[in-house]
């Protein structure tokens, strides 16, 4: 058999320097919740990232904002494709809501302008 694959890899843990290229939008499998999701590129691979359009939610898109040099109180995802950040791509585990098995996703975070030094791993930080 031969399969044609046109796909990159899922970016390894890490910290990357990344490109924002597709925005998508749906709703939550689970309470239905708005969300868009971001693909994020760097040559080597990509993640994606769901931002949800919940209160808990704010704190983080107000750091995506930041990173992406964003000011307001207004986010149009749709200016968010080509946007450059820094995100770390790192996996979470969290209990599937119906079945209550754990499910293991790959995820970015941390989110800063690209070249800003991120100092969470540095003695005296708060992160």
């Amino acid at each position: 058999m031969k399969l044609q694959v046109q796909e990159k890899p899922r970016l390894q843990h890490g910290r990357h320097v990344v490109t924002i290229t597709e925005i998508s939008e749906g709703k939550s499998e689970y309470k239905g919740i708005p969300f868009f999701a971001a693909r994020m590129e760097t040559e080597e691979g990509f993640v994606e990232q769901r931002f949800y359009d919940s209160e808990p939610s704010k704190p983080i898109l107000a750091e995506l904002m930041r990173a992406v040099e964003m000011e307001g109180e207004e986010l149009d995802t749709e200016q968010l494709v080509g946007k450059q950040l820094s995100v770390e791509v790192h996996e979470r585990s969290y209990p599937d809501p119906d079945t209550g098995v754990e499910k293991t996703i790959t995820e970015a975070g941390h989110f800063l302008k690209v070249g800003e030094a991120d100092t969470s791993d540095q003695p005296g930080s708060k992160g």
